[in-house]
């Protein structure tokens, strides 16, 4: 029985955690999540790539209200949502483990629980600061 996650295209490995973009080999860019076409300069050259698990706090913010549908939770607490540079491309996710954060704080790629699944938990990405 592997780790259940939301979406697994967002990841090359879940044990350990890394995402999956894609990087041009025309023009260089990198994005996530991956895509078949490069969103800059729109060539088909494009590979699937393990982004950083590393990055800088780039922007957060602490939402304090229930997402609505269809995002959800097993029970709603106030959560962080940031922007996060992980050198070549910058990724949005859930910050964890607390919901006061520093612009160019260092966090480290997490699996962050989403919800539960018939009596499982299922897990997306996010971002830990770096103790």
């Amino acid at each position: 029985m592997g780790i259940a996650v939301v979406d697994s295209t967002l990841f090359t490995s879940v044990d350990p955690v890394v995402l999956a973009g894609s990087m041009c080999g025309a023009c260089g860019a990198h994005v996530f999540p991956a895509m078949d076409s490069c969103p800059t300069c729109s060539s088909l050259d494009v590979t699937r790539v393990g982004l950083p698990t590393e990055g800088t706090l780039w922007s957060w913010t602490t939402q304090h209200f229930a997402p609505k549908p269809p995002f959800r939770t097993d029970e709603f607490a106030p959560f962080s949502i940031g922007y996060v540079d992980l050198g070549p491309v910058i990724v949005e996710g859930w910050l964890v483990g607390k919901t006061q954060w520093t612009i160019g704080e260092q966090v480290n790629l997490v699996l962050a629980k989403a919800w539960t699944h018939e009596g499982a938990p299922v897990f997306t990405f996010g971002f830990e600061a770096v103790t």
